[in-house]
């Protein structure tokens, strides 16, 4: 009997004991639930954007070479294989020269012989003319001799015409010389610009002929993009024109309008447009003739749209909603999306321009929350007042 109120009155004491921290821990925990919860918030901005329409389209080369000999001969050596990427000027073929050599020394000791012809020819002018001068100068005298002065006149002609023919020897000899200079600067076969070798023609000890192709280049540091652009929207293009694009390895990049060529094609009703860009940057890898760009064409005039943070979405109910702040609190905001603009989205409705929305520890919040938001600025986030 007395182990039984032992019992009953412990079992008292435990459930008193158990109120009094239940009635202690009360207050805490409510003060916690009215903790403002700390958050990111971004502001809803105004932008301009157009309605687009993407367009496949490709890389393409603005420059592809067959590269020719200027010479006829056969090849001593070739530098390169396929798929080598060589400098503007570099070396790619070198053809044999020994013959032009020599052509070369037989063309300069003709010069050395014309111009030493000159020389006589215009001695024998000189004389032929002193000889008929004097001659002339007796005409009023007995001493003049008609037919002596007809001979000299003739021979002075004659001197002429030698010179003259010597002169016309070493132009032709100069030219025999020039040619083979020629033929002796072009025996080496330069890159006529920097790219890749996507073809090779000539092998050592082949014989090429003048204008024979002895490899093919393709310039890929002047790359443009080029696709087919349905009439209605190459209509609206203008030259300079900046589009976006987006490129097989997901780089995005904006790319130039530089022409739209005036032919059409009849069964798709497209033009072909060609945009210009700048590759550099875009990764040796990624770069190959016929590689897919998709480029983002405006279908519209520039509009004003109410654009927010992408990061301000949340799913709720198969829709979309935000938080946005207003009087300390967190309210929830059903919003209709538009289309992306940059890093942000039209919302055609559900807020309007200089609303706060919650853009980080927007996935914990509740609506009606306490909130210290702090706002996103480009150096951090900074403290909301």
């Amino acid at each position: 009997m007395t182990d039984r109120v032992e019992i009953q009155a412990a079992g008292r004491l435990v459930g008193a004991v158990i109120a009094l921290i239940a009635v202690v821990a009360l207050p805490a925990a409510a003060g916690a639930q009215d903790r403002a919860a700390g958050v990111l918030v971004d502001s809803v901005e105004m932008r301009q954007i157009r309605d687009t329409q993407a367009v496949i389209g490709r890389l393409v080369a603005t420059r592809q070479s067959s590269v020719a000999s200027r010479i006829a001969g056969v090849i001593n050596r070739v530098t390169f294989e396929i798929g080598d990427r060589v400098e503007e000027g570099q070396t790619l073929v070198e053809i044999d020269r020994e013959r032009a050599l020599l052509d070369k020394r037989t063309a300069e000791a003709a010069v050395g012989v014309a111009q030493a012809e000159i020389g006589v020819a215009e001695a024998k002018l000189k004389l032929a003319q002193q000889a008929f001068e004097r001659q002339e100068s007796l005409r009023t005298s007995t001493a003049f001799s008609r037919s002596r002065y007809d001979d000299l006149r003739q021979e002075a002609v004659q001197a002429r015409s030698e010179l003259a023919r010597s002169e016309a020897q070493l132009q032709a000899a100069k030219s025999a010389r020039d040619r083979t200079a020629y033929e002796i600067e072009h025996s080496v076969i330069r890159a006529p610009f920097t790219g890749v070798v996507i073809a090779r023609l000539a092998q050592p000890g082949q014989y090429v002929a003048q204008g024979g192709v002895i490899a093919t280049l393709l310039d890929v540091t002047n790359l443009e993009v080029e696709a087919d652009v349905p009439s209605r929207i190459a209509n609206g293009l203008r030259r300079g024109q900046t589009v976006a694009a987006q490129f097989e390895n997901g780089v995005r990049k904006d790319v130039v309008l530089r022409s739209t060529i005036p032919v059409q094609n009849a069964s798709t009703q497209t033009r072909p447009v060609r945009f210009g860009a700048q590759l550099d940057d875009l990764g040796a890898n990624s770069i190959a003739i016929g590689t897919v760009v998709t480029l983002d064409l405006p279908v519209s005039a520039p509009r004003e749209v109410v654009a927010a943070p992408k990061d301000a979405l949340l799913q709720n109910r198969g829709s979309w909603a935000v938080y946005i702040v207003a009087d300390g609190k967190a309210q929830m905001r059903r919003v209709e999306l538009g289309q992306a603009v940059g890093d942000r989205i039209e919302i055609k409705s559900g807020l309007k321009a200089g609303e706060m929305v919650v853009v980080r520890g927007n996935e914990r919040l509740r609506p009606g929350q306490a909130v210290s938001p702090q706002k996103v600025t480009a150096s951090g986030p900074a403290r909301q007042g």
